[in-house]
């Protein structure tokens, strides 16, 4: 039987009069690629603070592997093996690269040689075994996606939540992580990503929610979305697509 990793039930989130999220529904599967699209104020960043306990919803369930989590906050999602990165990158700037990614490591121990030892294991996954000593504000845009993405890894998560991890990077660039992502889930885990680049999206998900003025406009594989006239007109036809 297909295991529901994810499933997001009705959830609403308003910020006073006006609604950022309204009732949207969908299941996430175990080691799915699961695409979030839509234009820019969809909603999407949203949704992903109400799924990791940024933002508390204002009504709807969120329960991640078979245990509602509503009312958590994020250290405590993080625990349950749900991590997210973050559309601007936050890197500890006057850290070393390798310190950077031992602070996600100990979120599951507190050996300082069991952090380092992962925290080594998580960047040569992503390429930057040559950065470990540099600091972390020194590295262009490109190698601070992977930072990022790298120091969730080290907390070994089921499920990862992929803010714009493409965003900013050239062609090469954006390849270059969409093969890392694809190892990832080779490894097991669980991705969710919101991206803007819709050959990214399309060559790697296997489902996709499109998300329009806040609201679940479509949902299915990359085929069904990109041949549906509903969201031809509201996003691809804008000339967001890359």
């Amino acid at each position: 039987m297909i295991q529901h990793l994810l499933h997001i039930s009705h959830v609403s989130k308003h910020f006073g009069g006006n609604v950022a999220v309204s009732d949207v529904s969908f299941s996430v599967n175990e080691k799915q690629i699961f695409g979030l699209i839509g234009p820019n104020g969809a909603g999407k960043t949203t949704l992903f603070n109400c799924i990791t306990g940024f933002f508390p919803a204002t009504a709807g369930d969120v329960i991640f592997d078979n245990k509602k989590i509503n009312a958590l906050r994020p250290d405590q999602v993080c625990k349950l093996g749900m991590v997210r990165t973050w559309q601007r990158v936050k890197p500890l700037e006057n850290l070393t690269v390798l310190e950077n990614v031992m602070v996600g490591a100990f979120s599951i121990t507190n050996s300082t040689g069991e952090a380092e030892a992962n925290a080594m294991e998580q960047l040569q996954k992503v390429g930057l075994t040559d950065y470990v000593k540099k600091s972390a504000g020194s590295l262009p845009i490109g190698l601070k996606k992977k930072l990022e993405l790298a120091r969730v890894l080290a907390t070994h998560p089921k499920m990862l939540l992929l803010d714009e991890i493409c965003g900013g990077l050239n062609h090469t660039e954006t390849d270059l992580l969409l093969d890392i992502i694809r190892g990832i889930r080779m490894k097991g885990a669980t991705i969710v990503f919101i991206e803007h680049d819709m050959k990214a999206v399309t060559s790697i998900c296997d489902r996709i929610v499109v998300l329009n003025s806040g609201e679940k406009l479509a949902e299915g594989t990359p085929e069904e979305i990109t041949s549906n006239p509903d969201v031809i007109a509201a996003y691809l036809g804008g000339g967001h697509h890359a």
